[in-house]
């Protein structure tokens, strides 16, 4: 297996450092995950965070929701190393697993989470791997509890779809032009351009771009066994899919 692009140090910084410019939407999607979970602020609750990265969002979580507990999942040792740096503070209520999201992150759980979040990572799991983890997170849950999924996802027409690849592109560019965009994350952008616009249309495995409709994907909730499932949010290539047991 090749090495996991995201676990070089240098290439975890550059992204920490220039996510909310590369992804046009960055901190409107975290908010909006946020301000999407029907508990309030001052409930007793576990949250997961599945390829939570730097922990980013988990900061803005805990910070919010002061009693509440968080595990961030991620195969990057390199990211949960950024992620440690910005938790330390929370103490116990903060919780790194170094763990790919097709493997059991919920191994040795002292509850069960009423709500699991994800951003930009489930794209990278292949169909059949889609639909293994939302049940998993279907089983997972308390009654009531809830599943988001902040991802990329694709329009059903291709051109539509190769048009907002195309449309990013140039949204990174400009921020790059702009010197926004350090060069580790500048030549894991390229790798993306490459895959996605130059090669468009080419097969995807596991790891790769492997972006789906919404419908597709709220098809796979449907399956797991979530009562209810919509997509609340939507911009471009980015949207929220949201199911509740």
């Amino acid at each position: 297996m090749a090495e996991y692009r995201w676990n070089q140090a240098e290439a975890a910084a550059g992204y920490d450092a220039a996510a909310e410019h590369v992804h046009p939407y960055y901190a409107e999607l975290q908010e909006t995950l946020l301000d999407l979970l029907p508990i309030e602020a001052a409930d007793e609750f576990l949250l997961i965070d599945l390829g939570g990265g730097s922990g980013r969002m988990v900061e803005k979580f805990l910070t919010r929701f002061s009693r509440a507990n968080a595990i961030v999942v991620d195969q990057s040792e390199a990211f949960l190393q950024l992620a440690w740096q910005r938790l330390e503070r929370f103490g116990s209520r903060a919780e790194l697993r170094q763990m790919r999201l097709q493997e059991d992150w919920l191994t040795s759980l002292v509850q069960k989470p009423r709500a699991i979040v994800s951003m930009s990572a489930i794209h990278h799991l292949d169909p059949a791997e889609k639909q293994a983890l939302y049940q998993r997170c279907f089983e997972a849950l308390v009654p009531d509890g809830v599943l988001m999924n902040g991802d990329e996802v694709r329009p059903e027409a291709d051109a539509d779809y190769l048009a907002e690849c195309r449309r990013w592109v140039v949204h990174v560019n400009r921020a790059i032009d702009a010197g926004l965009i350090p060069p580790p994350m500048q030549s894991a952008f390229r790798g993306w351009e490459a895959r996605n616009v130059g090669q468009f249309g080419t097969p995807r495995t596991s790891g790769d771009d492997c972006h789906e409709t919404i419908a597709t994907q709220l098809g796979y909730f449907a399956a797991s066994g979530f009562a209810k499932f919509d997509c609340p949010w939507q911009k471009d290539l980015w949207a929220v899919l949201r199911g509740i047991k």
